[in-house]
């Protein structure tokens, strides 16, 4: 297994996995967004076959959603129907939180429908545990009601750039804590 970040001429490839009402609307507004660097599109192969899909946004008018370089809001995870309940969604899903992880991302934020329920266990059992809100859409024509959850570390480097900037610490830089701790230890013992 592998995956993969779909790039642009490789659009017409999400419509063996979804039924889009208008796929001349949904190829332009997604290689807009590839170009542009709002969004990625991951896809999951066994061999030659595309398995699923995950689609990651970097950024939103809504910070709920995403804030680039912190949160990503995950959407449109699918796998092809003869293949559910066998852990691909689980795999494509952890591996392409690893990766976001690995670029600076620490917040993760995915929307489900009240009746999807597989997609329920998958995301609770990876963490998505905290309810953020009640989201209505519409998409095609097609309407959706969901519910939005975020999972996030314990510790977040929200700047990169700091890390980035990391320097050298200097005796000047230590001394201070050195005291600081010399003090707590004589009062405590």
């Amino acid at each position: 297994m592998k995956i993969k970040k779909l790039n642009v001429q490789e659009l017409d490839i999400l419509t063996e996995l979804y039924d889009y009402n208008d796929v001349e609307q949904m190829l332009l507004e997604n290689a807009e967004n590839i170009r542009n660097g709002s969004i990625d599109i991951f896809l999951l192969y066994d061999k030659d076959t595309v398995v699923g899909e995950l689609h990651v946004m970097y950024e939103s008018d809504d910070e709920n959603f995403a804030v680039r370089g912190r949160r990503a809001y995950l959407f449109a995870l699918r796998v092809r129907q003869e293949l559910q309940n066998k852990g691909y969604g689980t795999y494509l899903l952890k591996e392409v939180l690893s990766i976001l992880e690995e670029n600076g991302y620490c917040e993760f934020t995915v929307g489900v429908e009240d009746d999807n329920f597989r997609a329920k266990h998958i995301y609770q059992a990876l963490g998505f545990d905290e309810f953020l809100l009640r989201k209505q859409e519409e998409y095609q024509g097609d309407f959706y009601e969901y519910d939005l959850y975020l999972k996030s570390k314990a510790f977040c480097l929200s700047d990169r750039t700091a890390e980035l900037s990391y320097k050298k610490a200097t005796k000047d830089d230590i001394e201070p804590i050195y005291e600081l701790c010399k003090q707590l230890i004589d009062k405590y013992e």
